[in-house]
């Protein structure tokens, strides 16, 4: 493995860390506009959560195809 592809592997796996770590504080804002009635709240973390999950799941995938896995 080179240095390159090994530090691009690398600053991969710390963006997917911090997008799961958004979507986790996503799902506990999500939490607290539920438990105070915030509606309008709620929708707009359950909409980041869900974008949060996607980007990690996109991202994957095109780490998976760049790797010629698909």
């Amino acid at each position: 493995m080179t240095a390159r592809r090994y530090q691009d592997e690398c600053i991969a796996r710390l963006i997917d860390q911090r997008r799961e770590l958004a979507a986790q504080l996503a799902g506990v804002d999500l939490q607290l506009a539920m438990a105070i009635g915030d509606r309008d709240a709620a929708q707009r973390h359950l909409r980041e959560m869900n974008a949060q999950t996607e980007a990690r799941r996109a991202a994957r995938f095109a780490m998976c195809r760049a790797m010629g896995a698909h």
